[in-house]
């Protein structure tokens, strides 16, 4: 730097620490505070490579100061831009009498110097934390203590130089030797499950050009060497130490496994509850398909049995037990063919229910049904009573309410009130008789009523009569 006296005076009493090299890393020219920092002189360093004045600690088996310098140095000479290290443990050479190796703690930046987009010096910076370090230790230590407490690990990424410093809680999580210091990344990242890593890699490659502290999350399996698995997740931020400078990611890990075990045993009882629920549907399909078949049987049984009984009373009674059994089987035959075992569509069934008694019995005395049902889902204790009370009404209406009434007309409706639903039955006969003697299905219907703890009501339809009925819907 010989040539100009003023900026070589600047250099030598600059605060901080300068050492420059060549681009082959041979000392050109060291500043006063570097000298003073690492109780060197001038003529032991300038012309000396880099390492060879400055060699690991034999004495340490994890030094590994010379192997991080390096690395950072060739990224900046091989990038042209300026790379911060993370705080370095680099022990220096004494060089007075009895030799041996001081134990220091260093954060260095590594410039390079372009001329002509040509890298031909680096500039070495280099600041003291030593003290600050060692201050430290011991809060570190109890920092160590509750990251294995909490399952916390941190460490810090450098994707130019290929490492990781590792505290001592995150090399343990990944079982490589517990101790902090830098690493290379591959030995971490050897650690992620294959299926894994491509993701991991695309977390930090896809934010290297973003702002400093954008955040990076990601969640992997580590595969372990003892056969071993873990789940961590992992929570970071890209940091530069100057613009300039190529990122670096300072990460938090924590140890997942035991939620993500929970998480699976979880996810399997839900898996064995549907598989049961799908067990239970099919069974009680099944049960319905063998209720319906068995109704049918009884249905026809009745049948035979009223066309064998000649014309009269006992016919007719055999008959009304017959209508009785196929509104019961109707409900069973509509659970058996939908995907519900458990609740009936209670618009639809009634519907085709007021379609089968107009084909029949309604159809036979020139009756018109009509139907106006809300589309609703009820539990089969509460469709299979209501199916019942629809067919007995109906009848009744046809044998007694219209008899003898041309263009007879039966409308059956429900609608939703505000606890329940409400369901009616109305003609426009001649109205209920005064004094009339109650029959079977009247008092079928006033057992329903009270099975389904509802309230029935009775009156003038002006013409005929009207019947409704409300049943409350309790629910939770």
């Amino acid at each position: 730097m010989g040539g100009h006296p003023l900026r070589d005076a600047v250099f030598d009493a600059a605060p901080h620490a300068y050492l420059v090299l060549d681009p082959d890393f041979v000392i050109v020219d060291v500043n006063q505070q570097y000298l003073d920092l690492t109780g060197t002189r001038r003529v032991d360093l300038v012309g000396a490579v880099m390492f060879d004045a400055f060699p690991d600690n034999p004495d340490d088996p994890t030094a590994d100061g010379v192997r991080n310098l390096r690395l950072s140095l060739e990224t900046a000479r091989s990038t042209g831009r300026p790379h911060a290290m993370a705080v370095q443990k680099y022990d220096i050479p004494l060089r007075g009498p009895g030799g041996g190796f001081e134990e220091r703690y260093w954060k260095p930046l590594n410039t390079p110097v372009l001329r002509a987009d040509r890298v031909v010096a680096l500039i070495h910076h280099v600041v003291d934390v030593t003290d600050e370090t060692i201050f430290h230790r011991d809060q570190a230590i109890r920092l160590r203590s509750a990251q294995r407490l909490d399952d916390l690990a941190f460490w810090e990424y450098d994707p130019r130089t290929g490492t990781i410093f590792a505290s001592r809680a995150f090399a343990s999580m990944l079982e490589l030797a517990e101790r902090e210091g830098t690493l290379p990344a591959h030995d971490c990242f050897a650690r992620i499950h294959a299926d894994d890593r491509a993701g991991v890699h695309d977390v930090f490659d896809q934010v290297m050009d973003a702002p400093e502290h954008t955040s990076v999350a990601f969640t992997n399996r580590l595969v372990l060497p003892g056969g071993g698995a873990r789940w961590i997740s992992s929570q970071g931020e890209l940091v530069r130490d100057h613009r300039d400078a190529l990122p670096r990611f300072v990460v938090v890990t924590l140890d997942i496994t035991a939620s993500k075990q929970r998480e699976e045993q979880l996810s399997e009882a839900l898996e064995d509850r549907d598989r049961l629920l799908a067990q239970k549907e099919a069974l009680l399909g099944e049960v319905n398909h063998r209720i319906k078949n068995s109704l049918q049987l009884v249905a026809s049984i009745l049948n035979t049995d009223a066309h064998r009984s000649g014309h009269g009373e006992v016919r007719e009674r055999l008959e009304r037990a017959a209508a009785r059994v196929r509104a019961v089987t109707s409900v069973h035959e509509m659970l058996y063919r939908s995907n519900e075992v458990t609740t009936v569509a209670f618009g639809t069934y009634l519907r085709e229910l007021c379609k089968n008694l107009a084909d029949g019995d309604a159809g036979t005395a020139s009756v018109e049904m009509q139907c106006d049902a809300a589309d609703l889902h009820l539990p089969t204790d509460k469709a299979i009573p209501l199916a019942l009370i629809v067919n007995e009404l109906v009848s009744n209406a046809i044998k007694h309410g219209l008899a003898g009434t041309p263009d007879g007309t039966i409308h059956v409706s429900t609608w939703v009130t505000g606890d329940g639903i409400a369901l009616e039955v109305a003609d426009n006969g001649r109205g209920k008789l005064e004094g009339a003697e109650q029959g079977l299905g009247t008092r079928i219907i006033e057992g329903l009523v009270r099975q389904l703890d509802a309230s029935m009501n009775t009156g003038d339809a002006g013409p005929g009569h009207r019947v409704t009925i409300h049943v409350p819907l309790r629910t939770g």
